[in-house]
């Protein structure tokens, strides 16, 4: 039945693979090369910074428009306007802030 009856068949050792926890791995890494950190952090400026400066601005010019439009006739287009303008500004600050914040640095890890 079976042909290979005789031959002696060598027991192969078992491997195992331990696997790390991500975040551990990715504390590891930020330690071991710090300007990942440093290039995240300047990509993360560049990007939120002025972005969020322009959108500021937006939402200040909204509010603008909004009192005046509500100081005339249309009351009701300019408490919408200037709704909409608040809720600009603060989405403005808020991507504005995200720029500025600093993560922790990798020693602190």
């Amino acid at each position: 039945m079976l042909e290979n009856e005789g031959e002696i068949v060598e027991e192969q050792p078992e491997v195992v693979v331990v696997q790390q926890d991500p975040e551990e791995q990715v504390k590891r890494e930020l330690v071991e090369h710090p300007e990942i950190l440093e290039a995240a952090v300047e990509r993360k400026m560049r990007k939120f910074a002025p972005s969020g400066f322009i959108v500021f601005i937006i939402g200040v010019i909204l509010i603008a428009i909004g009192l005046f439009v509500h100081s005339a006739d249309n009351a009701t287009i300019g408490g919408f306007l200037v709704g909409v303008g608040v809720i600009v500004v603060i989405i403005g600050l808020c991507r504005f802030l995200i720029g500025l914040i600093r993560p922790i640095i990798p020693s602190q890890l």
